[in-house]
Parts: structure tokens; C-alpha cells; sequence
């Protein structure tokens, strides 16, 4: 692996129809921006300058969807790599990482068109093994400020702009460990742990016989636990009704786990190697798990079989100085501020963060709802309809669960915020339901939209009707709490709601479901009171569990 963060060449455009066809083939300017690294905080050598925005509800330019603005800065990002000629042998396939680019961007090597990526919270990758050469090679990433996925990015926040996670050039075996997928599970009678893996093989060329994975499994204290498992990978494709991929599974029963928890953060290591024909050990993969259950039962979200009191916050990606680009210092100096100060959960609003944020609340123990990139705040009441975002929608919130499902720290997956509710949510919670039933769902507009009669303690004294499509501010409490949203929230999450709302919820029992607010006791300025006041209601009453300052 080769690290491609640092300084890189840069010149920045107020719109990409300015971008000439040099500024991609030509040679490079002077000027150099550091990577990763927001352009809206560093020097562009530009004249009319390109700032942070901060917005809230309104989007920084009119609309409506997908209409964008005429000025729109884009910067052209260039630099040189070195490549081994070991690297071009052929028995390599060689993939270019860009952790994150906010908002868009379009990858040339060499001059040649590679790829884009249009999700800036979540990494994109390029095979350009038929890119590179021996010697020296020119990259050029061409990012857009604002796109058409700017209106499913509208998050309450500091709008940046540039390549602000790292990237860097990867060199795999022809064929390699692809992904690791692993599945734990607690028996709570018999307190047996159970862990499973799956290892997907990737081949570059055509599949071929003789290739075996080895797995093993290491507890906490550092000692091997059960067998190893050595298992051919299927390479036979062509066979109607029977093929299902180039997988390999083993399972460990694990007698007297030490299950995971934010008390209790044990960590299990999963490690997988894959072997050719000849037993060689051709790649490795590890990922570090944790062995425990969690369910929505009895009004109650429980780890391990108990209740959780969630003492927790919502948390963007902000540094001061470099905006967006946190270095793994920053967050592991996040997380521990947070453990010292009692918190013990993140809402990762309104994104999902930097793959070493996960590793770190397994290593010290936070509760995490891991939130997808999509807030249309604007338009919330037609983008979660609009089959143009359907499948930006299915992709974003998938490619999230793909990505981080091996977290024990992640407790529950969250659809997005702010968005409405619409069939493209229900579209990508019936795909995580299937592909991670492990797992509650969370998603704060679903719980605003319900069916059926409305309850008769459904209005507080003195009230006479019910809103029935209410996003934000329910009447107290609102009705759709007990049946609103079912197949996209498990969870009842609403934010800001009234204390005397919450309390009736839990003392007259409107819902089967446990509320825990996705956001309260707003912290922005000189703010953040009633916080012993809800906090006095949330103890002493059944089915509320805490929740996220904002």
C-alpha cells in the first residue's frame, strides 16, 4: 500500500465547464494544497476565493432538483507517482483508494478517464491496473463543489469542498482476499458466543481450482480459540442453481464468551489467509469482532439482554483548521473526551465517518447508530419520493452496511435524517433488513407517518386533533408514534420533543417500541438547558431510554 496524502498540485475553477483540457493532461501548477485537506480552508491561488458556507434548512443555491449553479468552483487536483516495475508484472491488480470528496469527483490517470464517485462520506475505488506504468504516472482527480447528490447532502453543517480523507494506491494479488463478513451472536441462557465468517475470494482473471481460505479465531487474551478451519473456495461458476459465489464459511462456538459492550469492549480477532494450489499464503485479511446480541423487546432496546441508558451525542467531522480532514489523533481525542465525560454513545450525524472512527469506539467501548449520507433538509417532503434519487438513496444507505457490518460498536443502522419519508426509504431498510437482521433500524421521519385509527390517548388534555403529517414539531405527543414508520424504524426517535410528550409516551403506554431521542437538548451557542429536567423524566419512566444532544 502506498500512501497518496500530502501535497498535492492544485488549481481551482469557477465552474467545471471552465476546466481546460491541459489542466488535466498539461503540466501541473506550482501551487500545492495539502491532501486530505478541505480547499475552502487552505489558499486556491485563486482570485475570487472559495469560503465555508454554513446553512441549515435552505440549500446554498435555489434549485429545485437537480438544478445547480452557474458558479459552481471545481479544483483540479495533480500529482506524480512512481510506480515499481514489480508492480506491473501482472500478478498485481492495482486499485486507487479515495477515502472521501465532497461532493463529487472524476478520477484521470495518464490522461485517461478512470471512474467517478458521488457519495463524499463514503470511499470510492478504481481498478487502474491497465492505467499505470512502470515509472512515473500522473494522477489528476477533478472534484465539483456542488452536484446533483449536493440535495441528498444538505446536512445541518459547515459546507466544505475537496479530497479531505486519504487516499492511497493499493497493490493486490491477482486474486485476494475481496472482503471479510462476520456475524456473532450470544446465546443469553448458556452464555455461548457464536462467530461467524465469511470470506469472499476476488478474482481478477478467471476463477480457477486449488485455492483454499484458513481461518482462525483469537480471544481477548491472545489464545486461539477452537479449531482452524481450512475450506476450498468454490470456483465453479457455470452450474445453474447451485453457484453462490467464491465464499468460504466458518463458524466457532465460543463457551464462556467474554461478550462486547461499551462497559466491557472485548475484542475477538477474526483472521483469514488465503492459499493457492501450492499452500502458499498469497494475502491476509484480519478484522478485530465482538461477541454480542442486540434486539428491540419489551418497549426496550437491549445489548447482551439488558437495557441501555444512552447517554449520548450527535457528532459531525470538524477540526478547526482543516474542517472536514480529522487525522486519527483527532478522533481517538474525540472518543476520549466523550468516555471521560460519561457519554457512552455517537449518532454519526449525518454520514457515515472515516472507517478508523469504528475502530476505535470497538477498541474503547461507545454505542454507535451509523448514519447514511442522505438528507434532502430542503426538499424533505419530495426527494424521499423522487425516483431520480432512488437508487442514490438504496446505494448509499447499502454501501454503508457493507462497509462497516463487522462493527460491534454499531448498534443500530440509521436510514439518514432530515429527509421526509418516502418508498425510496423503505426500499433501502428492506435491503439492510435482509442483509443485517442483526441489527435494529433507526430513521427519525418514518416515526412522523402512521396508519390506522388514532388512539384514545393519543392527544394530551385540552387538545383536539391530530397531525397527521407533521415532520418536526408533533403535537404532544404525536399519535403516529405508535405505528409510524414500522418498516423503516424500530426505534421511536423523535427530536426535540416536548418532555411532557416523551413522558405520556412511557407512562400510558402509546407504543411497543422504546424512544430514544435521535437529538435534544440543542448545544449550539449558549444553549443546551432542561437537560436535568429531561433526564429526571427518562429514569423513572418505562420504555424511554436516553438520547443525542445536539
Amino acid at each position: 500500500r502506498w500512501s497518496l496524502d500530502g501535497d498535492w498540485s492544485f488549481a481551482r475553477y469557477d465552474r467545471p465547464d471552465e476546466v481546460p483540457a491541459e489542466a488535466v493532461t498539461g503540466p501541473p501548477p506550482d501551487h500545492t494544497v495539502a491532501v486530505p485537506g478541505n480547499w475552502t480552508l487552505q489558499d486556491t491561488n485563486h482570485p475570487a476565493g472559495d469560503v465555508p458556507w454554513y446553512t441549515n434548512v435552505q440549500m446554498p443555491f435555489p434549485g429545485p432538483p437537480p438544478e445547480l449553479p452557474d458558479r459552481n468552483p471545481t479544483g483540479v487536483y495533480r500529482r506524480t507517482v512512481d510506480v515499481p516495475a514489480a508492480w506491473c508484472d501482472g500478478s498485481r491488480q492495482l486499485v486507487l483508494h479515495v477515502g472521501g470528496a465532497e461532493s463529487v469527483h472524476v478520477v484521470y490517470v495518464n490522461g485517461e478517464f478512470v471512474g467517478y464517485g458521488t457519495d463524499s462520506r463514503l470511499p470510492s475505488e478504481y481498478d487502474v491496473t491497465d492505467h499505470l506504468t512502470p515509472g512515473e504516472n500522473h494522477l489528476a482527480i477533478v472534484v465539483m463543489r456542488f452536484s446533483a447528490m449536493s440535495y441528498v447532502e444538505d446536512q445541518d453543517q459547515w459546507w466544505m469542498a475537496g479530497l479531505h480523507r486519504s487516499l492511497h494506491l493499493d497493490a493486490r494479488p491477482r486474486t485476494h482476499v475481496a472482503d471479510v463478513r462476520c456475524v456473532t451472536g450470544l446465546d443469553l441462557d448458556s452464555g455461548i458466543g457464536t462467530a461467524s465468517v465469511t470470506t469472499v475470494v476476488g478474482f481478477a482473471d478467471e476463477s480457477a481450482a486449488g485455492w483454499t481460505v484458513r481461518s482462525t479465531l483469537t480471544g481477548p487474551n491472545g489464545r486461539r480459540v477452537g479449531r482452524v478451519h481450512e475450506r476450498t473456495v468454490p470456483h465453479v461458476h457455470a452450474e445453474p442453481y447451485r453457484f453462490t459465489g467464491h465464499h468460504v464459511h466458518a463458524t466457532w462456538d465460543v463457551p464462556r464468551c467474554k461478550p462486547w459492550s461499551a462497559e466491557r469492549p472485548d475484542l475477538y480477532t477474526v483472521r483469514v489467509e488465503l492459499l493457492d494450489e501450492n499452500g502458499t499464503v498469497v494475502d491476509v485479511a484480519e478484522q478485530r469482532v465482538g461477541i454480542r446480541c442486540v434486539e428491540v423487546r419489551d418497549r426496550q432496546l437491549l445489548v447482551n439482554g439488558r437495557a441501555i441508558r444512552v447517554f449520548g451525542v450527535n457528532r459531525h467531522d470538524h477540526q478547526p483548521d482543516r474542517g472536514k480532514a480529522l487525522t486519527e489523533d483527532d478522533l481517538r481525542a474525540d472518543l476520549e473526551v466523550m468516555k471521560r465525560h460519561n457519554i457512552n454513545a455517537v449518532r454519526t450525524s449525518h454520514y457515515p465517518n472515516d472507517h478508523r472512527f469504528y475502530d476505535l469506539c470497538d477498541e474503547l467501548g461507545l454505542y454507535v447508530i451509523d448514519e447514511a449520507n442522505v438528507e434532502s433538509h430542503a426538499y424533505n417532503t419530495s426527494i424521499s419520493d423522487d425516483e431520480r434519487y432512488r437508487e442514490t438513496f438504496i446505494d448509499r444507505i447499502a454501501r454503508m452496511v457493507e462497509r462497516d457490518r463487522n462493527h460491534p460498536s454499531i448498534i443500530c443502522w440509521s436510514l439518514g435524517n432530515e429527509s421526509g419519508y418516502g418508498a425510496n426509504h423503505d426500499a433501502a431498510a428492506g435491503w439492510v433488513r435482509r442483509v443485517d437482521p442483526s441489527r435494529p433500524l433507526h430513521y427519525e421521519g418514518a416515526i412522523f407517518h402512521g396508519d390506522g385509527p388514532v388512539p384514545e390517548n393519543a392527544l394530551l388534555p385540552g387538545a383536539d386533533r391530530v397531525d397527521r403529517t407533521a415532520e418536526y414539531r408533533p403535537v404532544e405527543p404525536n399519535w403516529n408514534w405508535v405505528s409510524g414508520g414500522r418498516h423503516a424504524s424500530d426505534l421511536v426517535c423523535p427530536m426535540y420533543a416536548p418532555i411532557e410528550a416523551i413522558e405520556q409516551y412511557g407512562l400510558d403506554g402509546l407504543g411497543d417500541r422504546p424512544l430514544i431521542l435521535c437529538e435534544y437538548s440543542h448545544a449550539m451557542g449558549n444553549s443546551n438547558g432542561s437537560l436535568a429536567d429531561y433526564w429526571d423524566v427518562i429514569e423513572r419512566t418505562p420504555g424511554l431510554q436516553g438520547g443525542f444532544i445536539w
